[in-house]
């Protein structure tokens, strides 16, 4: 070969290493901008790439730090990736991939106060228009692999702390096309709160939409608290949850998360907001589950097995069940303040409305305690069975309960009556107790009366009627062998009390009164002392013709 034409082929080999060079160092750079404006385009929302490679020998491509969305927090950061595409995409229309393996991917979404979830309007302001007319950009995958995820999702709507994070996340994903409207087909697996959850059937994003399968093994509940507690005046201090159903989301559902199926809670304990116990259960299961968020809340069949409610009044006279649900109250109506917004698949003017098929307790308990009272009083009823059942905010139909137990010193307790949740609020209730230990209740009397008592039974039947604002009772009270022990305020009262029940009860050792009471939600009470009285003079004057020298005995005040 001749020194020109040697030259020559150094030459040209020169320039293939030189250009070679070109493609290696500035290749990647260009691939990855190139990357950057086109899902930028597509997605509607700023796209970042660190960096892009393709091999061609084998049509695959690796990508790391790739983040969709501003700010500092954006909607989809990924670690790394590598995606194969199909050799076909030479000869086809659009871009085919066969398979799209993620690393560490992590998908923040957040539920704003009003409007979509941020995931839902990716595209939604993309420059290209409809995709699907966009010609030559139609995009295939057949399968996506993503391992070692996280899914954060914050709820704007129901409060600025109702977050749930998924950690450890895989999934599997099956069939997406970008200019088409059927949903991918897989499953997906991962941490929540300590539990275990499972997910599987369609999912897609443009438009957003998932009808999955879910099932959890022993998930704390309080990661998913501002949720279960969004109906109850309660803060969920521990307890686990297990779901077994189906998940809708998007345009699957009608609401912004719809949820079907059986729900289980186990070791649950809610507390007030003074940090005070106020319902805990060992377990409760509820069947047909139908749960749509700010709208509804139905269940066929509840048990709660254990159930513990507290009723308190601090030393302030709070009385923890009322001041719950004014917090309560208070809370929706500010949140309502902030849904001008919203979808309007949601009626927020109606609230949730909740039914029940049949409701069951099963040993239950219930705890007063009266802290204003000194000494304090307390009165435990445990052993409870009952069941309410055909609960139902939209019907006019009324819901009958029934719950018995034993009091704590052995005394049975029945307590029965209806509901009606519709407006005005309409609830009867009826209390019989026979043989109630009257020490358990001294306090009152000492405070009331200025005397302790040494020893008395009572049968009470306790009518309650609640209507709108407005509370009436008929009680029936029946004192058994009532007897006044020291006198600890001589000012209590200026009646001789020890001489009047002497008189009442006579030789019998029996008083037997009706009370009536109308108070109103305002602390507005009356009660009518006439009829009061006047049952009184009735007895005394009774006693007094039956038994005329054990009435004027117990009048003078002694047995001289």
């Amino acid at each position: 070969m001749s020194t020109v034409a040697r030259r020559r082929w150094v030459g040209v080999f020169a320039l293939i290493v030189v250009v070679l060079l070109l493609v290696f160092l500035a290749g990647p750079w260009a691939l990855t901008k190139w990357a950057e404006n086109r899902f930028t385009d597509s997605l509607g929302t700023p796209v970042k790439i660190e960096r892009v490679t393709f091999n061609p020998f084998t049509a695959t491509a690796r990508f790391s730090t790739l983040r969709v969305g501003d700010g500092e927090m954006p909607m989809i950061e990924i670690a790394s990736g590598e995606v194969a595409v199909e050799w076909t995409t030479l000869w086809q229309s659009g871009i085919h991939i066969s398979e799209v393996h993620l690393d560490s991917p992590n998908l923040h979404l957040i539920s704003p106060q009003s409007g979509p979830l941020n995931l839902a309007t990716l595209g939604a302001d993309s420059s290209s228009g409809d995709a699907s007319s966009d010609d030559g950009s139609s995009l295939t995958i057949e399968r996506i692999d993503a391992s070692d995820g996280q899914i954060d999702w914050q709820d704007r709507e129901t409060g600025e702390d109702a977050s749930i994070a998924a950690t450890g996340v895989s999934l599997t994903l099956h069939d997406y096309q970008r200019d088409g409207d059927s949903p991918m087909q897989g499953q997906a697996s991962g941490t929540v709160g300590g539990g275990k959850i499972d997910l599987e059937g369609r999912f897609g994003v443009m438009p957003l939409t998932g009808d999955l399968a879910i099932t959890t093994q022993q998930v704390a509940a309080s990661a998913i608290a501002p949720w279960l507690t969004a109906g109850m005046p309660a803060r969920i201090d521990q307890g686990r949850v297990d779901l077994d159903g189906q998940l809708r989301f998007g345009t699957a559902a009608n609401a912004l998360i719809a949820y079907q199926g059986k729900v289980s809670l186990d070791d649950l304990a809610t507390v007030d907001s003074q940090d005070q116990p106020l319902l805990s259960l060992d377990r409760g299961v509820f069947e047909g589950v139908d749960f749509a968020l700010d709208d509804h809340l139905e269940i066929d069949s509840s048990v709660l097995t254990a159930p513990r409610l507290t009723a308190l009044i601090d030393d302030a006279g709070q009385f923890n069940l009322t001041t719950a649900f004014a917090s309560q109250e208070e809370g929706n109506d500010s949140k309502d303040a902030n849904r001008n917004g919203a979808s309007q698949n949601r009626n927020d003017d109606a609230g949730m409305a909740l039914a029940l098929k049949r409701f069951e307790v099963k040993q239950g308990t219930f705890d007063f305690e009266d802290r204003h009272m000194s000494p304090t009083v307390a009165l435990d009823v445990d052993g409870l069975n009952g069941q309410l059942s055909q609960l139902d905010m939209r019907s006019d139909q009324a819901a009958h309960y029934r719950f018995d137990g034993m009091e704590s010193e052995g005394t049975p307790v029945m307590v029965e009556g209806n509901i009606n949740l519709g407006e005005p609020l309409d609830a009867r209730m009826r209390l019989t107790t026979k043989q109630l230990e009257l020490s358990q209740f001294a306090p009152y009397i000492r405070r009331f009366g200025g005397y302790r008592i040494d020893h008395g039974t009572a049968d009470l039947e306790l009518n309650y009627h609640l209507q709108g604002s407005r509370l009436t009772a008929q009680n029936h009270i029946i004192l058994k062998h009532l007897n006044l022990g020291q006198e600890i305020d001589q000012d209590a009262t200026s009646l001789p009390l020890k001489n009047l029940i002497g008189l009442l009860q006579a030789k019998s050792g029996v008083i037997n009164l009706d009370i009536p009471i109308e108070t109103t939600v305002d602390g507005n009470t009356q009660v009518d002392m006439s009829e009061v009285v006047w049952q009184a003079v009735t007895e005394s004057l009774g006693n007094i013709l039956t038994s005329p020298v054990d009435s004027l005995q117990a009048l003078m005040g002694g047995d001289d």
